[in-house]
């Protein structure tokens, strides 16, 4: 009796204990629930007679079932619960009439439109759980449609995972061909952009309008608010897509403009204005998707034929960008006829249209194509840009070499016929000392006016290295005028004589009518001289670099014609050696005016003689001759012995280092050519001076380079050019020697 006592004492314990946990465990939720079946009821118009419900499958799409794809129904849903739900439940429909009002159990949970939304899409409505039962539950969905009237599968559960699983679904629905559209707005942008920077790519302006319009179609439409009506809107919408569409055929009439393509401009003018104001009247009495009906196919038949007009410009080239464009425009075509059917209700409810997706990816795979040529076409000019630089600097290293060649050649071509000259001047002027014959002396007048003569034309060919300026003005009807005031500065014959023929050339080289006039001006104790011209001028923003070689403002690709560019370079190298600066002012269409400043030197009150007096102004001074041409040496020794020195020859520096050697007494005077075979004749003074201190010294140059003069005038010692007159050689060498 104890064993059975005990034995029902613990099976009443373990009872009790399945009862404690039971009633402390929660209810089990109800299994979320997929309605299939509903039964549909059409409204009937007023006076019309009822119609029955029918029972329908889900997803129902009206157009499949012969009914029109515009009017007002309503669906009612049956469903069982064995339990009330203890969390809050939804219903949720992938597509539903955003203009609908929701009954459950006969109380309404939902009104028309909350929203805001007019297109369909994935929805949760709450179920308030005090309308649940246990058993038989229905929901009535009225709705109303203007078109793609029908229904989706419904669904029923916790709220919170119909919600998730409508926020999962509304990445792919909404956000994704937002953030498509967006992309393709960008790079629309982009292509309008490269058209405003270059106005003749006609044709990538009309691919990124058509881009751009097309995109912010796709994008509006999953816009979450409208803040105009819905007949506004769909007024816009459908000029968006006849827009489009023109914009899609344009871009293939700028790929092909056949004669046979020239109707279709017309008929996109008339389409482009016609069309939008028929909608624009048949919107208000709603036959606008009636209107959509008829031209959406003509429209479809545009891109066929735009299609075609791609394939006819581009099927020439075979490349990839070619086949990526017929490719993706082709693919817009079929999405369009997809969206067309889709509107019309002939395809299934629960689909949805293809263009916000097709569209942004296939005009934008091509974008990129585009924009990848564009890089390649960047990149391709970068390189020729750096092949024409290379060629450039080549090419100006060679002018370069020519120039200094060619200045290299007329410094010896100035020497070796100065030479010459100055051997045949200072013979002359001996010969006009010791001949008395009066029937002689006219002959010898004569040879002396032709050296000088010759003298005269030497300077003006090799160192202006051009005709006489006088002439170049009067072959171009210009007057060229000159006024010194009697002026006298102390700088460097040549120099300064090269620097003004060059700015003298220069001006009329650029002067049309008018003239030139050269001037010079006192100014304290310094001389202002100033080439003007009434000429073309010059910018300011190009006055700096007229000085640079090879340099035509008027000409970049430098006229041969007018030179090569180095006259006004030479000018502000000239300058500098001579320790002064080219000042410039000038007016485009005015003329210039160009000035140097050099110190002013007083002339001398009483005139030299017109001959050399007759006297021996070198009497008892020691002359030291080096010069290696021989006629040259010959003429300098008997015209300095004429004047009274006792005049020792050399014709190089192993010649005066010989002479040293024996140990002669220290002379009175050098006077040494520069340009000799072994060394200069700097270095000739150098040698002197290193064996007998600082014996005055004078030399004698025919070079006209800058290079050279500019070290002449560093090394400190008086240079006289040849050719010269016996005069300016005595001259010098009474500069150059100490007062007896």
């Amino acid at each position: 009796m104890l064993s059975f006592a005990l034995s029902r004492s613990l099976r009443f314990l373990f009872l009790s204990m399945l009862m404690l946990l039971s009633a402390a465990a929660p209810a089990a939720e109800p299994a979320p629930i997929t309605l299939q079946q509903a039964e549909f009821t059409p409204e009937v118009p007023s006076g019309g007679a009822a119609q029955a419900p029918s029972l329908v499958t889900l997803p129902d799409t009206w157009a499949q079932r012969g009914l029109k794809t515009q009017g007002i129904a309503r669906y009612r849903l049956r469903f069982e619960l064995d339990r009330l739900p203890a969390q809050p439940w939804g219903l949720s429909f992938t597509r539903v009439s955003s203009t609908r009002q929701v009954f459950l159990n006969g109380v309404r949970v939902q009104g028309e439109n909350p929203s805001g939304r007019h297109h369909p899409e994935p929805e949760v409505i709450d179920l308030p759980a005090q309308l649940l039962r246990v058993g038989h539950n229905e929901v009535d969905v009225h709705v109303r449609y203007r078109v793609r009237g029908g229904l989706s599968v419904a669904e029923l559960g916790p709220a919170a995972m119909l919600r998730a699983q409508a926020d999962h679904a509304a990445v792919w629905d909404r956000e994704l061909p937002r953030s498509l559209n967006i992309g393709m707005a960008i790079v629309a942008a982009l292509m309008l952009l490269i058209r405003w920077r270059r106005p003749a790519e006609t044709t990538i302006a009309l691919f990124g309008a058509l881009a751009l319009l097309g995109s912010l179609r796709n994008y509006t439409y999953f816009a979450d608010v409208s803040l105009l009506s819905s007949g506004i809107t769909d007024w816009l919408f459908y000029c968006a897509q006849i827009w489009t569409a023109a914009l899609f055929v344009a871009f293939a009439l700028s790929l092909n403009s056949g004669e046979r393509s020239r109707w279709i401009r017309p008929l996109l003018v008339g389409a482009v204005i016609a069309l939008p104001l028929i909608a624009a009247l048949f919107t208000p009495i709603g036959l606008l998707p009636l209107l959509r009906t008829f031209t959406y196919p003509l429209l479809l038949l545009l891109g066929v034929i735009a299609v075609r007009l791609i394939w006819r410009g581009v099927r020439h080239h075979r490349d990839s960008a070619s086949f990526t464009l017929v490719a993706s425009f082709a693919a817009v075509i079929a999405a369009g006829l997809h969206d067309y059917l889709f509107q019309q209700g002939r395809l299934p409810l629960t689909g949805t249209f293809w263009m916000p997706y097709v569209m942004p990816f296939a005009l934008g795979l091509y974008a990129l194509v585009l924009l990848n040529r564009f890089v390649s076409a960047i990149g391709q000019v970068e390189a020729l840009r750096d092949e024409l630089e290379d060629r450039v600097a080549q090419r100006t290293l060679a002018l370069e070499a020519a120039v200094a060649a060619k200045s290299r050649f007329l410094s010896a071509a100035s020497h070796d016929l100065r030479q010459p000259a100055v051997a045949i001047g200072l013979m002359i002027g001996l010969v006009r000392e010791r001949v008395l014959a009066a029937d002689v002396r006219p002959l010898i007048e004569r040879a002396h006016q032709a050296v000088h003569a010759l003298e005269t034309l030497l300077q003006g060919l090799l160192d202006a290295i051009q005709s006489h300026e006088a002439e170049a003005a009067a072959s171009k009807s210009l007057r060229l005028r000159f006024r010194a005031h009697g002026l006298a500065v102390f700088c460097d014959a040549l120099l300064l004589d090269q620097m003004l023929r060059n700015l003298v050339a220069n001006a009329l080289r650029y002067t049309e009518r008018g003239g030139v006039l050269v001037v010079a001006r006192a100014r304290g104790d310094e001389v202002l001289i100033q080439v003007w011209d009434s000429g073309v001028g010059i910018a300011p923003e190009h006055q700096a670099e007229v000085f640079e070689e090879f340099v035509q403002i008027e000409s970049p690709a430098r006229d041969s014609r007018r030179g090569l560019g180095l006259g006004l370079s030479l000018v502000k190298r000239c300058a500098t050696l001579l320790g002064t600066t080219v000042t410039l002012r000038s007016q485009p269409g005015r003329g210039s005016v160009f000035g140097v400043t050099l110190p002013r030197l007083e002339r001398r009150t009483a005139p030299r003689p017109a001959h050399p007096v007759a006297n021996e102004p070198l009497a008892g001074r020691r002359v030291l001759v080096v010069d290696d041409d021989a006629s040259v040496r010959a003429a300098l020794a008997a015209r300095l012995e004429a004047w009274g020195a006792q005049v020792s020859a050399f014709d190089g520096l192993p010649g005066l280092q010989a002479w040293l050697s024996e140990g002669h007494a220290r002379p009175d005077m050098l006077l040494t050519d520069h340009q000799l075979p072994e060394g200069s004749g700097v270095q000739v003074i150098e040698t002197l001076r290193e064996r007998h201190g600082a014996v005055p010294a004078l030399l004698v140059t025919g070079n006209t380079a800058p290079a050279d003069i500019a070290r002449l005038l560093r090394s400190g010692v008086p240079v006289l050019h040849k050719p010269f007159r016996a005069e300016a050689l005595l001259a010098a060498i009474e500069k150059a020697l100490p007062a007896a």
